[in-house]
């Protein structure tokens, strides 16, 4: 996938079909939109196009509602990039852009790019205080004779399936309803990184995750598979179990401590498979296992790992 971070450099293509937006988690009803932008590139011929953002159009707005990001870029890339699309187009969101009104924003992008067509759902809203809806979208579009297709919303237990309601599932714990909307598992990409060493000592050495985006599940234990992105001597997923949380066993901090994700990799063995520290590790969370809680003494911990991993096998 071609991937370009601005308008002058993504005249390269060819009068592409394309639609925009944030597609922060490539949720459902993303992909139901950028399925039909890839259908009908290919009966014209013509290269698919996804246009989105680097940030989060409300932070730079300072809307009330600052979202936690469900997918990083590279995350975001990557699974547009697994549907099959051709282009991406990476634009930073300033309050200069912000300022575009949306006749504006949608001539500068036909002026740029000459789109064959596009692609957007019905409810959408763009431009300067949000004020261009489709049925402004399609006055300026009809003016420049590009046909516009539009998508109905997708619906989940009669809610519009939508990265906020995803958020805040992920958010409370309710994984299932995330995994319903997004139509796969809840994941989280990250850097391996160096931590205390404190699981090695108990027998069970964990890969330390600094994550790429923000939204984590509740703090917990989670059976997970675990896959490298790159440049690792496997590429089957392992078998995992996830701690999010603060070590309490362990920790002595008060106030707000911060959260840590360790990955405990089922049959990974560092001789055989190397080393995954500053390698990218992709965890799909799978099923909820129980509550992160403080043991008694390390031994009543490592019992209790001993019985969650028999679990996790099965």
């Amino acid at each position: 996938m071609k991937v370009f971070n601005n308008f002058r450099a993504a005249r390269a293509l060819k009068r592409p079909v394309l639609t925009w937006g944030v597609f922060d988690g490539v949720h459902r009803g993303h992909r139901e939109l950028i399925d039909s932008v890839l259908r009908w590139a290919r009966r014209m011929g013509s290269d698919s196009l996804v246009i989105t953002f680097n940030n989060h159009p409300a932070r730079v707005l300072n809307l009330h509602d600052d979202p936690l990001f469900i997918t990083s870029l590279a995350h975001r890339l990557l699974l547009l990039e697994k549907l099959g699309v051709g282009a991406t187009l990476v634009l930073n969101f300033t309050r200069k852009l912000s300022r575009l009104t949306a006749e504006d924003f949608v001539n500068k992008m036909i002026k740029a790019l000459k789109p064959a067509g596009v692609v957007m759902t019905d409810n959408i809203s763009f431009g300067r205080n949000r004020a261009g809806n489709i049925r402004t979208l399609k006055e300026i579009l009809d003016r420049h004779n590009i046909p516009l297709k539009i998508i109905k919303t997708l619906k989940y237990k009669n809610r519009i399936i939508s990265s906020s309601l995803i958020r805040r599932a992920i958010k409370e714990g309710d994984l299932v309803t995330a995994q319903k909307m997004l139509d796969r598992p809840v994941a989280i990409l990250g850097t391996v990184v160096h931590g205390a060493g404190r699981g090695r000592k108990l027998g069970f050495p964990t890969a330390n995750l600094d994550p790429h985006h923000e939204i984590l599940p509740r703090r917990g234990v989670y059976i997970a598979r675990a896959v490298c992105m790159k440049g690792c001597k496997f590429s089957a997923p392992f078998k995992a179990l996830v701690n999010v949380g603060i070590k309490p066993t362990f920790s002595k901090s008060t106030g707000h401590p911060e959260e840590d994700i360790e990955v405990f990799l089922l049959n990974y063995d560092v001789r055989k498979h190397g080393s995954l520290y500053g390698r990218d590790v992709l965890v799909e969370i799978i099923a909820y296992l129980r509550d992160e809680r403080r043991f008694p003494s390390p031994q009543a911990l490592i019992n209790q790992i001993r019985k969650d991993l028999v679990i996790a096998r099965k």
